[in-house]
C-alpha cells in the first residue's frame, strides 16, 4: 500500500521532464502503464513544479475507483534565472486506486505562478482474457483440494501456491489466506519453495475437517506483491517508487456429507501398546502406554477410559502429532496410564470404531486385558479415581455404607447456594456433585517468594512422577490421594512445600509436554 512507502523510504515514480518546462511551472500526470491486468492497482503521480501554487486537494476517487492510499512529497531548490536567484518548489501527489472496469482519468488543475495548467487525460485499460493474464502474469496465486467430495470429519488437505517469475525485485509481499468457514482448520508444516519453469513457487498446505453437511465455498485466497519501480530524475534530484500488483485464486466448492453410522475415529490406523510390568509390589505403579498412527486425523479423538474398582488411575493427556506426505495426512496418537492398587486387579480390554474411508467400513480394533498380580497384597474395596492433569473423576462405589457416608457429606458440605441447582437433578447425577465436593479449595502458600498459592490438586502432578525416587516423596503422594478421595489425614505443609519446590523446575516444563500438541 501507499501507506508504507514512507517506511520503505521510496518516494515516487518519476519520469525525465524537460527541465525549462519545469522551471517555467507546469502539472504534470504519470502512470507507469496505460494497460493493466485484472486485479492490479494503478499508481498515479501528480507532479507540481513551479515557485507559487496551492497543495493539491485530497481526491478520494479516480474514475469511480476508491483511491486506496496516498502519499505526498515535497522538495524545493535555490535556481539562478538571468542572474536572479529564485526558489523553485517540486510537489509530487502520488495515488493508488484499483479501476474494475475501463476508465479514464480526468485533467487536473493547478494554478501555478499564477497561469492556469492543466494536465492531460489518461485512459487505462483492463486485460480480462485469463489466458493472455496468466502468460504475462508476474505473480500468479493458485489453490486446490486433494477431494471434492468427504465425509464430516474426514481429513482435507488444501494447498496454496504462490508464484513469481524470476529475477523480479520484490519489494513487499501482503498474504490473505482463505477463509475457511465452516471448516476446523489448521496449517500443516512450513512454507515449501521450489522452482517451477520459470517461477520460484512458495507452498502452504492446510488441514481441514468440516464442522457439517452441505456444500461449502471455501473463498480465495490473495496476494498483494510491491516490485521495485523505476527510478527518475526530476531538478537534480532522484526517486524510486514500488508498483503493486493484487492478484487471488479462484474459489474452492466442497460437498460434506454426514455418515448415519456410529464410529470414534476415521482413518486407517494401526494400535500398539506396551506395558512395563504385570507384577508388582503393593501400591507400585504399573505404566501402560498405547499409540494409534495411521492415515486421518485424530484431533477430535476423545480417547479410552478405564474403570477398574479399588484401583487409581493417572493418565496423562494425549499427545498428537500430524505431517502430509503426498497430499495425505498421518497422525500419531500417544497416551500413557498409571494403575495403582494394593489388590491383584485386571486391566480390560477396550475397543474403538474406525471408519475406513477407503474402504468405506466400519473396523474395530481394540486394546488387550492385562491380568496384573501384587505380591504381598491384599483386596481392598476402596472408591477408584481416574486422575488425569487438568481433573480428578471419582466413582461412585457399590458398597451401601460408602454410599450412605458420601450421601451425608452432601447434604452437610455442600454450599447452600448449590442447592437450588440440586434440587432440580435426578438422582442418577449426584455422583457428579462429588467432584466440586471433593476438589479441594484448600490451597498452600509454597512459591513464598513469588506469592503463588498451588493446589493440591497440582502439588500431586509434580510430586507423582517422582514417587519412586524416595520415601518420603511415596509417602506424601499416598496423602495426596487420600484428600482427593475425601478421607482426613494430616499433610506436613512445611514437608509439603520443600518437596514441591524441589520438583518444580523440572516439573514445570514437563507440564508443556504433557499437554495435546496441534
Amino acid at each position: 500500500m501507499i501507506r508504507t512507502l514512507g517506511r520503505l523510504r521510496l518516494l515516487l515514480l518519476l519520469i525525465c521532464f524537460n527541465l525549462s518546462a519545469l522551471q517555467a511551472g507546469s502539472i504534470t500526470s504519470k502512470v507507469e502503464s496505460q494497460e493493466i491486468l485484472q486485479g492490479e492497482s494503478v499508481i498515479l503521480s501528480i507532479i507540481i513544479v513551479g515557485q507559487e501554487f496551492d497543495r493539491l486537494p485530497n481526491i478520494p476517487r479516480i474514475g469511480g475507483a476508491e483511491v486506496l492510499g496516498s502519499n505526498r512529497s515535497m522538495k524545493t531548490r535555490i535556481m539562478t534565472v538571468n542572474g536572479k536567484a529564485i526558489m523553485e518548489q517540486t510537489s509530487v501527489l502520488m495515488l493508488e486506486f484499483q479501476p474494475t472496469t475501463n476508465i479514464i482519468i480526468p485533467a487536473f488543475q493547478m494554478t501555478i505562478d499564477g497561469e492556469l495548467k492543466s494536465t492531460d487525460p489518461i485512459e487505462i485499460k483492463i486485460v480480462t482474457n485469463r489466458y493472455i493474464a496468466k502468460q504475462e502474469a508476474q505473480f500468479l496465486i493458485e489453490m486446490n483440494a486433494t477431494k471434492e467430495d468427504v465425509l464430516v470429519g474426514e481429513p482435507l488437505i488444501v494447498n496454496v501456491y504462490f508464484k513469481q517469475k524470476k529475477n523480479i525485485d520484490v519489494i513487499d509481499i501482503n498474504y490473505k489466506e482463505p477463509e475457511f468457514k465452516s471448516f476446523f482448520s489448521k496449517r500443516i508444516g512450513n512454507e515449501n519453495s521450489y522452482q517451477d519453469g520459470n517461477y520460484s513457487v512458495q507452498k502452504l498446505t492446510y488441514l481441514l475437517l468440516a464442522k457439517g453437511e452441505g456444500n461449502i465455498t471455501i473463498n480465495p485466497a490473495s496476494v498483494k506483491v510491491a516490485v521495485r519501480g523505476k527510478r527518475g530524475k526530476v531538478g537534480g534530484w532522484f526517486a524510486t517508487t514500488p508498483k503493486w500488483s493484487s492478484v487471488q485464486s479462484l474459489p474452492l466448492t466442497i460437498q460434506a456429507k454426514k455418515l448415519a453410522k456410529s464410529f470414534d475415529i476415521m482413518g486407517i490406523y494401526r494400535l500398539k501398546e506396551s506395558i512395563d510390568t504385570q507384577m508388582v509390589k503393593t501400591n507400585k505403579p504399573v505404566n501402560l502406554k498405547l499409540i494409534i498412527e495411521g492415515e486421518g486425523s485424530l484431533e477430535d479423538f476423545e480417547g479410552i477410559e478405564f474403570d477398574i474398582p479399588g484401583v487409581t488411575i493417572y493418565s496423562d493427556d494425549a499427545k498428537i502429532e500430524s505431517k502430509v506426505i503426498r497430499d495425505k495426512l498421518y497422525s500419531r496418537y500417544t497416551k500413557s496410564y498409571v494403575f495403582i492398587s494394593d489388590h491383584d486387579f485386571k486391566i480390560p480390554s477396550k475397543k474403538i470404531l474406525v471408519y475406513d474411508y477407503q474402504q468405506k467400513t466400519i473396523k474395530t480394533i481394540m486394546t488387550k486385558a492385562y491380568s496384573i498380580v501384587i505380591d504381598g497384597g491384599s483386596k481392598l474395596d476402596e472408591t477408584p479415581a481416574v486422575y488425569t492433569k487438568n481433573r480428578v473423576d471419582r466413582i461412585s462405589s457399590s458398597n451401601p455404607i460408602v454410599g450412605e457416608e458420601i450421601k451425608r457429606n452432601i447434604i452437610w458440605n455442600v454450599p447452600s447456594e448449590l442447592m437450588l441447582l440440586v434440587s432440580f437433578l435426578v438422582g442418577a447425577i449426584v455422583s457428579l456433585l462429588l467432584r466440586p465436593y471433593f476438589s479441594k479449595i484448600k490451597t498452600l502458600k509454597i512459591f513464598k517468594s513469588k506469592k503463588r498459592r498451588v493446589p493440591l490438586d497440582e502439588a500431586l502432578v509434580i510430586l507423582y512422577p517422582h514417587m519412586n525416587e524416595s520415601a518420603e516423596v511415596e509417602k506424601m503422594v499416598r496423602l495426596l490421594y487420600d484428600t482427593q478421595q475425601g478421607k482426613t489425614v494430616n499433610i506436613d505443609k512445611d514437608v509439603l512445600a520443600r518437596l514441591v519446590r524441589h520438583y518444580h523446575k523440572k516439573e514445570s516444563d514437563g507440564f508443556e509436554s504433557r499437554t495435546t500438541e496441534h
